[in-house]
C-alpha cells in the first residue's frame, strides 16, 4: 500500500496528464460526432425547406392562374346579369360569357416535401416560426380551402345537371388549351330574362364567386406568399 501511495505521489502529474488526454479524446470524439449529426440534420432541413419552397411557389402560380380564371367568371356573371335585367339584346359574344358562368376549377397542389418533414419529425425545421406557419398552411388552410372547393365543385355539378339543361345547347364546350375559353349557346335567350330560377342561379353564383376569390383564394394566396418570403430568408441563412 505504501509502495502504491509512493508511486502515485511521484507519478501523479504523469497519470493526471494521461487521464486528461483520455478525457479530451472522449470529449473530442463526442463533439465530432455531434458536429457530423448537426451537419447532416442541417442538410436535411435545408433540402426540406427548399422542397417546400419550390412546391409552394408552384402552388402560388396555380392560385394566381385560378384566381384570374375566376375573375373572368365574375366579370361574365356581372355582364350576363346586367344584360338580362336591362332587357339587352343578344349577340354572339355572349356565348363566351355564358360559358364562364360555371367553372370546374381545381386547385392542383403538392404536399410531398411537407409530408417528408412530418415523417422525419417536424422538429427537423429548427425555425419555430416557419415550422408553425408550414403547419398552419398545410394542415389547416389547405384542408379548409379544399373543403370549400369540394362544395363549390358540387354546386357546379348540380347546376350543370339541373339548371343548364333545357336552357342551353350544351355545357363544358371549352376550346382553350390552358384556359376555360369556349362558348355556351342559349336555346331561348329572351326567356332567360324572366326565368326566375336561372336569374337566382346567376345572382347566387355571382355571390359565391366573389367570396370564393376574395376570401378563400385571397387568404390562401397571402399566407403562401408570406411563407415563401420567410423561407427564402431562412434558406439563405442556413445555406451560408
Amino acid at each position: 500500500m505504501k509502495r502504491i501511495l509512493s508511486t502515485l505521489k511521484e507519478k501523479w502529474p504523469e497519470y493526471f496528464f494521461e487521464i486528461l488526454v483520455l478525457i479530451i479524446g472522449i470529449w473530442g470524439a463526442f463533439e465530432l460526432s455531434n458536429y457530423g449529426e448537426n451537419k447532416n440534420r442541417k442538410r436535411a432541413e435545408l433540402e426540406i425547406l427548399k422542397g417546400c419552397k419550390t412546391e409552394l411557389t408552384t402552388d402560388l402560380e396555380e392560385i394566381n392562374f385560378n384566381m384570374n380564371e375566376l375573375r373572368k367568371s365574375q366579370n361574365a356573371l356581372n355582364l350576363i346579369l346586367e344584360v338580362l335585367e336591362n332587357d339587352g339584346s343578344y349577340h354572339d359574344s355572349l356565348t363566351f360569357h355564358f360559358n364562364y358562368t360555371l367553372l370546374p376549377m381545381h386547385f392542383v397542389h403538392s404536399t410531398s416535401s411537407f409530408e417528408t418533414a412530418k415523417s422525419r419529425g417536424l422538429d427537423i425545421i429548427s425555425n419555430t416560426d416557419i415550422r408553425n406557419k408550414l403547419i398552419a398552411v398545410y394542415d389547416s388552410q389547405y384542408d379548409f380551402f379544399l373543403k370549400a372547393e369540394q362544395e363549390e365543385l358540387a354546386e357546379v355539378q348540380y347546376n350543370m345537371r339541373h339548371i343548364l339543361p333545357g336552357r342551353f345547347e350544351s355545357g363544358y364546350n371549352f376550346t382553350g388549351k390552358d384556359t376555360f375559353d369556349g362558348s355556351m349557346v342559349p336555346l331561348d335567350f329572351e326567356s332567360l330574362k324572366n326565368d326566375q330560377e336561372y336569374l337566382y342561379f346567376i345572382k347566387t353564383q355571382q355571390n359565391r364567386t366573389r367570396s370564393y376569390i376574395g376570401y378563400f383564394y385571397e387568404n390562401l394566396r397571402k399566407s403562401i406568399a408570406s411563407l415563401i418570403s420567410d423561407m427564402d430568408i431562412e434558406i439563405k441563412r442556413l445555406d451560408r
